[in-house]
């Protein structure tokens, strides 16, 4: 048994292109013809000889389900996406550490009728990234409620002032 065994660069093949620079993977799992990987800016899938590629800070979440052998995420736009992965390696590790890095801010504000809703700040991981501003919806909130969205608006501006009194 080999202790360390080599990435067969076949798996990345076309990634370069993809990425429009040379990718750093830092950690990655595979199943049937497909390639779930972490580099440091972004998760990438390759699958029919296609890579598809999500910056972290579009990443809004996900989770690895060893029993289904299922990686599970989905992105701040509310996409939904899983694939089956027998070998997971260390992608479910990197996959939170890179989610944790790319969020500045993140609270919960009660709604005023009812729910609540998360503000977060995310940031591309490369240099210099300008910050988006998310707020997803729970428990029964309504951002498109006037008091909901006014509430939203106000934490908001609260927070960009409070992190970023720069601007």
């Amino acid at each position: 048994m080999a202790i360390f065994k080599r990435t067969d660069p076949a798996l990345f093949a076309g990634l370069e292109e993809a990425l429009g620079s040379r990718p750093e993977v830092l950690a990655h799992g595979t199943g049937d013809d497909v390639v779930l990987a972490g580099t440091r800016e972004a998760l990438v899938l390759g699958q029919d000889g296609t890579w598809t590629v999500w910056p972290w800070e579009q990443v809004g979440g996900g989770s690895w389900k060893g029993e289904s052998q299922t990686f599970r995420w989905k992105t701040v736009d509310g996409a939904k996406h899983d694939v089956r992965l027998t070998e997971p390696g260390q992608l479910p590790a990197l996959f939170r550490e890179r989610i944790e890095a790319s969020t500045v801010v993140q609270v919960v504000l009660d709604a005023p009728r009812r729910g609540e809703v998360q503000i977060v700040a995310r940031r591309g991981l490369g240099a210099d990234e300008p910050v988006q501003w998310y707020a997803v919806p729970s428990g029964g909130a309504d951002l498109n409620d006037p008091e909901t969205r006014e509430a939203v608006v106000a934490e908001t501006d609260r927070l960009i002032s409070e992190y970023f009194p720069e601007r």
